[in-house]
């Protein structure tokens, strides 16, 4: 196998056997058929599931050829190494840096060629237009459906971008990561996706929000204040306010208090340095980090001292003296 590989800390299962690859290609991917093509052969699958998107590694060491049956997921692979083609719905083609979003309305071939690498972005389909419904302040069941026309390349460069981010930080940090963290990266990966790729609400979400009257920011802000410990839900905004999540975020903006994940954010900041302020034996900037729904140390640390004014650990250090 190639030493190219990505989340390493989520083995799905690794196997030169054919028979075995079936087996659990067919139980855990949901596959309906696979072949492989000469005597060559070897597959790794790591896989990590979160709320409402998994991420794959996939790496394919000899000729292997795939297929998918109707789902309620949306797939979009991202090509590593190799080459690999895609056929769907009609629509075919080769996978480059991206595949297009790949609805699970119709049936999904697709052929590798030995050495090919991958990641996978798959989207469940009632947690995106759940989301999109939040986004619109749409109350109605219309099913969202992307259409065939290539992506932003723009937005789909950013968005590659924070695929293999995704996939560096959950094999760095993931069983750490505090469910805020969690729900936070899979929103913002999900809006990507939504801005990236033309669908049947795409000129609704460019259109301006409607306004609504700068009381809804006060209303939101007290909303996280009392919540600073859960994920941002910004279905659960949207009905506090009764307006949509767009208008939310113009309010925000508007109102020169930027929006309400950077409200947030402070909260969190400060709810940190309270907790490395009161530091019991366990306590380490790492532990208040993911507690406190921050990722990455790194921007934890700068932005903790751009807004406390010191370091976390400056904080962590001096608490423990006075101790």
């Amino acid at each position: 196998m190639s030493a190219v590989s990505y989340l390493d800390r989520y083995p799905l299962f690794r196997s030169r056997d054919s028979e075995v690859a079936r087996e659990r290609l067919f139980t855990e991917y949901g596959a309906d058929r696979f072949d492989k093509r000469g005597r060559e052969f070897g597959v790794q699958a790591n896989f990590v599931r979160l709320e409402s998107i998994g991420l794959a590694f996939c790496a394919y060491d000899g000729a292997t050829s795939l297929s998918f049956p109707e789902s309620q997921i949306f797939r979009q692979l991202f090509s590593i190494q190799g080459a690999a083609a895609f056929n769907t719905d009609g629509k075919s083609g080769p996978i480059g840096a991206w595949s297009p979003i790949i609805s699970g309305d119709a049936k999904l071939d697709l052929d590798f060629a030995p050495g090919y690498r991958q990641l996978v972005l798959r989207i469940d389909a009632f947690g995106i237009a759940r989301l999109l419904r939040s986004l619109l302040g749409d109350a109605s069941d219309a099913t969202l459906r992307f259409d065939s026309s290539e992506a932003d390349p723009v937005l789909m460069t950013q968005v590659r971008h924070d695929v293999f981010r995704l996939a560096e930080e959950l094999e760095r940090f993931g069983q750490d990561y505090s469910p805020i963290a969690i729900a936070e990266l899979e929103r913002a990966m999900m809006v990507r996706m939504l801005l990236a790729h033309r669908h049947n609400f795409s000129d609704r979400l460019q259109r301006p929000a409607p306004r609504a009257g700068r009381s809804v920011v006060n209303v939101v802000e007290s909303y996280i204040e009392a919540h600073w410990d859960r994920p941002l839900d910004l279905e659960r905004i949207a009905e506090v306010a009764k307006v949509s999540v767009r208008t939310v975020f113009r309010e925000f903006s508007d109102s020169g208090r930027g929006s309400p994940g950077q409200f947030a954010r402070r909260i969190r900041l400060h709810r940190a340095a309270e907790l490395l302020r009161r530091p019991d034996g366990q306590t380490s900037v790492l532990a208040v980090a993911f507690k406190c729904g921050f990722q990455n140390l790194g921007r934890f640390a700068s932005e903790y001292r751009r807004e406390i004014g010191e370091l976390p650990s400056e904080t962590l250090k001096n608490a423990r003296r006075r101790q």
